[in-house]
């Protein structure tokens, strides 16, 4: 059936495909790390609010086509040009290769944004009303930087005021709530304290 495959065509078609693969998997790694898959996130970090799909393989992910692509090609490549492998099992090889690789990284990449999102939640619960210290100014209507603790661990997250206003570095803040990768803070209002009764000696 496949007595028509020309060796040399072939091999084009595998380069093509690992061509087209790396090109799309840096692509990919480009636009999710780049900037954030949350609209209104301004710095590359992880997006909290991912859906993970319960956990669902997601056979044609980004991540999981790239996989595909790149390692049919390599695979082909490898079976013909450096084993001399057989047109017609050469696509058998590394359809089956590449299929199971793909399979494989689409669980584990599934997996890992389980965990993260669970442990995000979490962490989103634990950051309000705490203190943090302003570490990079926060310009008006802009994102400045934070730094704080939860659970003995410091941790830095982009910052935005809750009245839109500027707060300098180094000023006490609490975190008031939080939204996508930032956190919302609001500067911790000075306590007034009652001026001394004068002692009565009479």
């Amino acid at each position: 059936m496949l007595d028509f495959v020309n060796t040399s065509a072939l091999n084009c078609l595998y380069f093509g495909m690992l061509a087209a693969g790396l090109v799309f998997a840096l692509g990919t790694l480009l636009m999710s790390g780049g900037g954030d898959a949350d609209a209104d996130a301004d710095v590359g970090d992880i997006d909290t609010d991912i859906d993970a799909g319960g956990g669902d393989l997601r056979i044609f992910s980004p991540v999981s086509l790239a996989t595909f692509m790149a390692v049919f090609g390599a695979i082909g490549l490898i079976a013909t040009i450096g084993f001399g492998v057989d047109p017609r099992l050469s696509l058998l090889i590394a359809g089956l290769v590449a299929a199971g690789l793909s399979l494989l990284v689409a669980y584990v990449y599934g997996r890992l944004l389980v965990e993260m999102h669970g442990s995000t939640d979490i962490r989103q619960k634990d950051m309000i009303g705490i203190d943090a210290m302003v570490i990079t100014p926060i310009p008006v209507n802009g994102l400045g930087e934070v730094m704080f603790e939860v659970n003995s661990e410091r941790i830095t997250r982009p910052a935005r005021a809750l009245d839109n206003g500027a707060i300098a570095r180094g000023t006490s803040v609490i975190i008031d709530h939080v939204t996508g990768v930032h956190v919302v803070v609001q500067q911790r209002k000075a306590t007034a304290i009652a001026p001394e009764q004068p002692i009565d000696a009479g």
